[in-house]
């Protein structure tokens, strides 16, 4: 209740004088999800029962008075499958902006990189991997606590982060409950850093990154010990319109990367990709790639190089109210798969509706990454209401 009252006094504080002297927006939307165990599941923990069943609403206050602007940004979400009644502060800061440079400080989300539904450089923000509807929402990151200044100039824009408080990557609660893990003191000198570097030219345009602080996911010990280690990444992405495709690239360099509690490797980490956008269709193909220098065995990696591709297909119908997709992955090392089809129609402007699929494929010799979540697979309906 203290932590619920101090944001309520924060918020007072900081819409109050925007509002007075500015503008003020509020937007939000209610959303449903509702999905079932397809029946070539697990009878027993999956076919035909439910494995989604939550209903969100969001709410987005942005307010604004000359150059500086403010926004909050808030969840309140029921798990009708757990029962469990949970909310979220997804963002909140206050911001500051002139024509060369700017301020953004307080609870805030970002994305690095030009890949699409996968991580090479978009190494800022950690995922969301507590449940099988959070990692199929379409954004599935979370938010850092951050202090961001940026500068701008006609062809080139600068952003530096300060993130003083470390905030890992939310993992499903039979993780958490079967080991200990160990996150980082809350201290000065445990933050993290980063640095990105943006030019847009006629042919093209590129960024370059740098980040020091801390891997996302945790290394475990023998002794069912987990904790977080420091990590660096340096990478680079550019995007090139050839006529009606883009050609996207990506990649990432991890020095010493820890993979065990004591076991450290060199990782590099890249993307190719075309987005093709012809008259009502949308095409987007990846491919990716990873790998790892050095002896793999004492890491528990089967492979060193590990790649795979996404596809990504949609059409629109009906004055664009009806759009058919088709969206995949497959890692080619183990051939596991991972398959969304879905149909969404917009019934009005704030009224959506979807039905789709989430199918996860074991390879034929090994589950491999997706694959292991095969006894998730399931069909689901979704509704969403926009103000």
């Amino acid at each position: 209740m203290k932590i619920k009252s101090f944001i309520l006094i924060l918020l007072l504080l900081i819409y109050f004088p925007l509002i007075a002297e500015g503008g003020v927006d509020f937007s939000g939307e209610i959303q449903t999800l509702w999905g079932a165990g397809v029946p070539w599941t697990d009878g027993d923990t999956s076919a035909g029962k439910f494995l989604l069943g939550t209903t969100e609403f969001t709410g987005t206050l942005d307010a604004y008075y000359d150059n500086s602007s403010a926004l909050a940004d808030a969840s309140v979400s029921y798990d009708a499958v757990t029962g469990e009644l949970d909310w979220s502060l997804n963002e909140l800061w206050f911001d500051y902006t002139s024509s060369f440079w700017g301020i953004r400080i307080g609870r805030q989300k970002t994305a690095w990189g030009k890949a699409d539904g996968v991580d090479i450089t978009n190494v800022i923000c950690p995922g969301d991997m507590s449940n099988l509807a959070a990692m199929a929402s379409d954004d599935s990151k979370l938010a850092i606590d951050a202090l961001r200044i940026s500068f701008s100039g006609e062809q080139f824009t600068t952003d530096i982060y300060w993130i003083p408080f470390f905030t890992p990557a939310a993992l499903p609660e039979s993780t958490t409950s079967a080991v200990q893990i160990i996150k980082p003191d809350t201290a000065i000198w445990n933050g993290e850093y980063g640095v990105k570097l943006s030019g847009y030219f006629l042919a093209f345009d590129a960024s370059v990154y740098g980040f020091y602080g801390w891997d996302d996911m945790p290394v475990f010990d023998y002794t069912y010990t987990g904790n977080y280690k420091r990590m660096a990444m340096i990478g680079l992405d550019a995007a090139i319109p050839v006529r009606e495709v883009v050609i996207r690239t990506e990649a990432a360099f991890f020095p010493k990367r820890y993979f065990t509690d004591t076991e450290q490797r060199n990782e590099i980490s890249a993307l190719a990709g075309i987005d093709w956008m012809p008259s009502g269709w949308t095409l987007t193909a990846q491919y990716f790639c990873d790998y790892v220098f050095g002896d793999t065995e004492s890491i528990n990696r089967a492979d060193a190089y590990t790649h795979g591709a996404t596809l990504s297909v949609s059409k629109t119908f009906l004055n664009e109210t009806l759009e058919a997709s088709l969206s995949g992955l497959i890692g080619f090392n183990d051939f596991d798969s991972f398959i969304k089809p879905s149909i969404n129609y917009s019934l009005s402007d704030q009224i959506n509706a979807e039905i789709g699929a989430y199918i996860f494929t074991p390879g034929p010799e090994k589950d491999g990454t997706y694959g292991a979540y095969k006894d998730y697979s399931s069909f689901y309906i979704k509704g969403k209401f926009s103000f």
